[in-house]
């Protein structure tokens, strides 16, 4: 008989402080007080959505002591070929080019250009690593379809720590 008193003890607190969250809380909004604390940026809406999608070939790669998941230029932009419904997100800039878009991505500090650490064929190899298992930042960030800016790689910054969860 114990917990049953317990139990209701405890619905009795819960309920009383429903009530007083419930006074808290303006009339006049509709929606509940998390959604309007934050308007998101439209090309971070357009990074998460990107980076959501599994579409686009990424793999994991360490940059500096960090696992993240990376992707090329070139994969990029054939994956927004593909999906241009994607651009919709960007409301007034969705008519922008996949260059320009990729441009105001690493102005924002929403994606980051990085490159090998390993430049170097290894003994017995004919080729670099199409997929390199480690990563540095590349100090000049721009994104251009030109081929040589299209082999660089790009990693999406943690939008977890951006969106404020």
């Amino acid at each position: 008989m114990k917990k049953a008193g317990g139990a209701e003890k405890k619905k009795a607190r819960r309920s009383s402080g429903a009530i007083q969250n419930g006074a808290n809380r303006d009339p006049s909004s509709d929606t509940p007080p998390r959604k309007q604390a934050t308007k998101k940026d439209v090309f971070q809406l357009f990074a998460e959505k990107v980076r959501e999608n599994k579409d686009l070939v990424s793999r994991w790669a360490i940059l500096q002591e960090t696992r993240v998941e990376y992707f090329r230029g070139k994969d990029f932009v054939s994956f927004l070929r593909n999906h241009p419904e994607l651009k919709d997100i960007l409301d007034s800039d969705k008519n922008l080019e996949t260059e320009d878009i990729a441009n105001v991505l690493l102005r924002k500090n929403l994606l980051v250009r990085c490159d090998r650490v390993v430049k170097t064929v290894r003994p017995g190899k004919r080729k670099l690593s199409t997929w390199p298992a480690h990563l540095e930042i590349f100090p000049v960030s721009s994104f251009s379809v030109l081929t040589k800016y299209r082999e660089k790689f790009y990693v999406f910054i943690q939008l977890l720590s951006l969106s404020g969860c």
